[in-house]
């Protein structure tokens, strides 16, 4: 899906141009197949965690890799040139986080793209709120004095800061999808702030943001993407020419893109794989396959991994 909309970046500039920044670990699947569906070849992988020696023993290609954190590597990229950047945490939003979105969004040129990914099961402040009354009860069980103990939502105010945080922000936000829809409204809040802040500058052309769509997921844990590109006002309809909004996957709704892969036997795959595209007001031929997997398959199967099955 990522491919889909970074191939839609083309009226800013040949995308086998563009730059290629993002968190490739020891398995650098986003740049293997940026590389070879996209045609990328200038690629920074910014990693720390002290896996040097794995990592350069599993980079598939030529990738030039930064081993510093990203507060100090984002900064010393070349941000006049245009790059992808896809910001892909294992960490739920943290203020660490917002000061990379802020080093992007005040540097990147017209044409750039970022993403970002965040955890979105439940927000820490949670289990530091529940730690920190575990600790009070004790205490007070003993005699001792006992200092008073923040809830989640103030402790979440605390970190971020009113001004990043919506006035509406309850406990519910910070469970699961709704906490992965406050993650993202602070995402672009962030990036808003930056944005105010650079184009009060008088020797800086003008920079705007838009967002382009929303994902979900559950990799072991609930996670989010949020994804958008920075554009000049100068350069407003190269943007339209993009035509992002004819994205497959993009639903009329503008809710987030769900992603469900479909629980499916290789030879369910197979079947229902023979049969797609449908035509207008056809219908699968599905056998014992659910109805809801087929559902599911046929607006994932453009975007599912490829594999094999050796039988036998």
């Amino acid at each position: 899906m990522l491919s889909d909309i970074m191939r839609r970046l083309r009226p800013f500039q040949r995308v086998e141009d563009y730059w290629y920044v993002g968190f490739g670990s020891v398995w650098f699947a986003d740049f293997a197949l940026f590389h070879r569906v996209l045609g990328i070849r200038r690629m920074l992988s910014i990693e720390v965690g002290g896996i040097q020696a794995r990592i350069e023993d599993n980079k598939p290609f030529n990738i030039r890799v930064d081993y510093r954190h990203s507060n100090l590597a984002l900064p010393e990229h070349n941000w006049q040139e245009r790059t992808v950047a896809w910001l892909d945490y294992d960490d739920p939003l943290s203020t660490d986080i917002l000061h990379d979105i802020n080093t992007i969004a005040a540097r990147a040129c017209s044409g750039s793209l970022l993403a970002v990914t965040v955890q979105c099961s439940q927000a820490p402040e949670v289990k530091h709120a529940q730690e920190e009354e575990t600790k009070a009860a004790a205490a007070a069980a003993g005699g001792e004095p006992v200092n008073t103990v923040l809830s989640p939502v103030e402790r979440f105010f605390t970190n971020f800061g009113s001004n990043r945080v919506p006035k509406s922000t309850n406990l519910e936000n910070l469970y699961g999808w709704a906490y992965g829809t406050l993650s993202r409204s602070i995402i672009v809040r962030e990036i808003e702030a930056a944005l105010a802040v650079r184009n009060s500058l008088d020797s800086i052309p003008l920079m705007e943001f838009q967002p382009i769509c929303e994902f979900e997921y559950e990799d072991g844990a609930k996670m989010t993407t949020l994804v958008g590109v920075f554009f000049s006002p100068a350069e407003r309809s190269l943007l339209r020419d993009c035509h992002f909004e004819g994205l497959d996957f993009l639903n009329s709704s503008g809710k987030p893109v769900r992603i469900k892969v479909p629980k499916l036997t290789a030879k369910e795959f197979r079947k229902l794989e023979s049969q797609l595209p449908l035509a207008a007001n056809q219908a699968f031929s599905l056998g014992t396959i659910p109805a809801r997997e087929a559902k599911n398959f046929e607006y994932m199967y453009r975007y599912l991994p490829n594999f094999g099955v050796l039988e036998g």
